[in-house]
């Protein structure tokens, strides 16, 4: 899916200092999380369970009610119980962007620890590429800021739908 490639490009970096398992656990709950709200982004006109979602979205059903608490938490997503339940955007996907749903999932833009804490680092007297890594971060968040949900349902919308792999002959 493009919003896969999208999280992995501007999240996952071979710079971070936390690129281990549990920064690329961070790294794909922000893409589950995008792409659940895309997927309720276009499908604002009712409600979509979490098995529909999941589907959707080919993320793990676990990792998806997971996923739809912290979004009802935050506001994102509004919940309904019961057997006609399910879930539906609470927010205007045009004034909901890309740092809005990395800011709630609690991971970090930041290239190096210095750029978020200046004091913990040794070398900030001396680091001639630290004002690099502020700017590049700046500029991140701002392009990230700039994105809304609704532009992504757009330009999905355009895209053809991923394939489904078919059952082999042998199955």
């Amino acid at each position: 899916m493009v919003l896969t490639c999208v999280a992995q490009k501007l999240l996952v970096s071979p710079l971070s200092p936390v690129h281990n398992r549990t920064s690329v656990y961070l790294f794909r709950q922000v893409d589950y999380a995008i792409r659940c709200l895309v997927y309720l982004t276009r499908t604002r006109d009712r409600l979509a369970t979490k098995g529909e979602i999941a589907k959707a979205t080919s993320a793990p059903d676990l990792f998806v009610a997971k996923i739809l608490q912290q979004l009802v938490r935050a506001g994102l997503v509004a919940s309904t119980r019961g057997v006609h339940g399910g879930f539906v955007l609470a927010r205007d996907p045009a004034t909901l962007s890309l740092l809005d749903v990395i800011n709630i999932t609690h991971s970090s833009l930041a290239p190096r620890p210095c750029v978020l804490n200046p004091r913990a680092c040794p070398f900030r007297e001396s680091c001639p590429v630290h004002p690099i890594w502020v700017k590049i971060h700046r500029s991140t968040e701002r392009g990230l800021r700039k994105v809304s949900f609704a532009s992504l349902a757009r330009q999905a919308a355009r895209l053809r739908p991923p394939r489904t792999p078919r059952p082999s002959a042998a199955s």
